[in-house]
């Protein structure tokens, strides 16, 4: 219940439009109700006989008899003829007025749907956005992506059945009851007390649809997930014929989600068929004891009973209607309580007031005593870290991999909160600053360049604002990638594909050096950025990174030692400390863990 009222305050913004929705409802409830009172005038008052009314039994002030004395002052006391046509007329203007209000109904509670679910998708990408690396660390993708696109759509379900559902028919089933307590309170009321019967099964089916929808929903995410590897990972699955091997899998996955939703459609299909067979045996039972009361009893006027019964067939449908949006429902909340589990992610951040916003780089990065570990009972990946970057220094982080190299230049970029030490930016304390102030301050060019599906142009601008075509080729002439931009047909517009699927290692990487350019950031990480690639693409990466260093304070995270000989610093890493630090020949000359690692590397390159 909580999770479905949550759900309902996104309601709070357009309460106006609820309004005119709910306020068209009771105008459709009015109109069909009057256009069953005007079917049943037809048939008692026209085809049968008037006279056989027991009106004695009416109270003059009764809703039954003004009910009664409206259609009789319209039809009048003309022939029967004409009476037949005024009834008729009245018959398609009640249907008109009873549709149009149907349609307003529909449009205002439409564009709320529409507009919630825009709204908690939008909230809860941003709420994604503002979560840590910590959390999408621990959270699969094919998850995330779910519960964003298909828990989402859920809830959209919950919205329908709420308010196109109950604003129309539970409006309408007030109505109609309010009508047959006019005509029979007793049969009315042998009605109402059978109501809990048929109530309890359809809430008991409706518990039963929610947990199964909660496990379709996992199984749903384990097919994104699988989608999500091994179509980014296609050429993996081809070169190593694992194709029948995923199909396989895959079927397992659909399988098991096909039985989960053949559960809950099962669950669901039995909603209608109970709520009929209760509604069918009850009008049986009331057409046996009502048809008595009128031929033996004369309790009931004719006229009266052919209205009650017309009046509770009607009210069948919008019965048979909530009971099947309950089921519904039931899944739609299960989806939200997916979707909230999100919103509810809380994360342990240390409290930070009145932050500042810092413009530029001035003196130097001090890392002291810094500890961290990705699990608050984890082991630590950085133990006792000390390092000063002062600006204009080329700093050079080596060692094993593993070691702690990249954990320490996510520190940097303010990606996790570190579990003790601090990290100082010219004097003042990472924690005192915005975040978006650091990042603003450090560019990144990472082992595995990312690039969205999009136009080269875009990718290189992604991150800076106010950028013309001139500077964006200006950058790419410094990233040595101008030349091949310009050979494709559509240049600086063409669509890269999904993760820069059309463009070698090389030129993906001398794209995203490109983007680190143009951003012109006082502080640079180089993650292994040639790791990966073949010489002569390393070749021609290294020139764009040497026009890229240039005026820079540069942190590199190295593979290839030969590539840091004149780094200003070298920190050699080692299970998560700084073993060592110094100039190449420095190092060199201790005979320790970095002289071990660049020999080996002489050794296997023979340099």
């Amino acid at each position: 219940m909580k999770t479905f009222i949550r759900i309902l305050k996104y309601v709070k913004p357009y309460s106006i439009t609820a309004i005119v929705a709910f306020a068209a409802s009771i105008f459709f409830g009015f109109f069909n109700a009057m256009s069953l009172w005007v079917v049943g005038s037809l048939i008692t008052t026209i085809m049968g006989d008037a006279n056989s009314a027991n009106t004695s039994t009416i109270k003059s002030q009764s809703l039954h008899y003004k009910l009664d004395n409206f259609i009789d002052n319209i039809i009048g006391s003309s022939s029967e003829l004409e009476q037949l046509k005024l009834v008729c007329l009245l018959l398609f203007f009640a249907f008109l007025f009873k549709n149009i209000f149907y349609y307003i109904n529909w449009i205002c509670v439409s564009t709320i749907q529409l507009k919630i679910i825009r709204d908690i998708r939008n909230s809860l990408f941003k709420k994604l956005q503002s979560l840590p690396l910590s959390f999408f660390d621990k959270n699969r993708t094919g998850n995330i992506l779910s519960i964003m696109l298909n828990d989402i759509n859920w809830i959209t379900v919950t919205f329908n059945k709420t308010f196109h559902v109950f604003f129309h028919e539970a409006i309408s089933m007030i109505i109609l009851i309010i009508l047959l307590f006019s005509i029979s309170p007793m049969f009315t009321m042998i009605i109402i007390l059978t109501a809990p019967i048929s109530g309890f099964i359809i809430i008991k089916i409706g518990q039963s649809i929610r947990r199964k929808a909660t496990r379709s929903s996992y199984t749903n995410a384990d097919l994104s997930q699988i989608l999500t590897e091994k179509i980014s990972g296609i050429k993996i699955v081809k070169a190593f014929n694992m194709a029948n091997n995923e199909i396989q899998k895959f079927k397992k996955v659909t399988l098991n989600f096909f039985n989960l939703q053949y559960k809950q459609s099962k669950m669901l299909g039995l909603t209608t068929p109970i709520n009929d067979l209760i509604g069918v045996t009850l009008a049986s039972l009331l057409l046996w004891y009502g048809g008595q009361e009128v031929l033996f009893s004369k309790n009931i006027s004719s006229e009266d009973f052919i209205r009650f019964i017309i009046f509770l067939f009607a009210l069948l449908q919008p019965v048979r209607k909530l009971g099947t949006s309950i089921g519904a429902i039931q899944a739609g909340i299960a989806g939200g309580e997916r979707v909230f589990s999100i919103f509810d992610v809380k994360f342990s951040k240390r409290k930070k007031i009145n932050l500042k916003d810092i413009k530029e780089f001035n003196n130097s990065i001090k890392v002291k005593d810094l500890y961290f570990k990705y699990q608050k009972n984890g082991k630590n990946i950085l133990k006792n870290i000390n390092l000063e970057i002062k600006k204009g220094q080329k700093v050079a982080l080596v060692g094993k991999s593993g070691a702690g190299k990249t954990t320490l230049a996510n520190l940097l970029l303010n990606f996790y909160e570190i579990s003790s030490g601090k990290i100082v930016l010219d004097g003042e304390d990472y924690d005192t600053i915005n975040t978006s102030s650091i990042r603003n301050l450090i560019g990144l060019v990472s082992q595995e360049p990312i690039l969205f599906n999009d136009t080269i142009c875009n990718n290189i601008s992604y991150g800076s604002n106010d950028v013309n075509k001139n500077s964006i080729e200006k950058a790419s002439i410094n990233a040595n990638i101008d030349q091949f931009i310009n050979s494709l047909d559509d240049k600086y517009e063409t669509i890269v594909g999904d993760r820069g699927a059309i463009l070698s290692g090389g030129q993906k990487q001398r794209i995203s050096i490109a983007r680190a350019i143009l951003k012109d950031t006082p502080i640079l990480i180089l993650d292994e950025a040639t790791s990966s690639l073949d010489s002569e693409s390393e070749l021609k990466v290294q020139k764009a990174i040497d026009n890229l260093l240039e005026n820079r304070t540069v942190i590199i995270i190295a593979h290839r030692l030969s590539t840091i000989k004149n780094a200003d610093k070298i920190a050699v890493f080692d299970n998560g400390e700084i073993v060592e630090e110094g100039s190449h020949s420095e190092l060199y000359s201790l005979k320790g863990h970095y002289t071990k690692l660049y020999d080996y590397q002489f050794k296997e390159s023979g340099e």
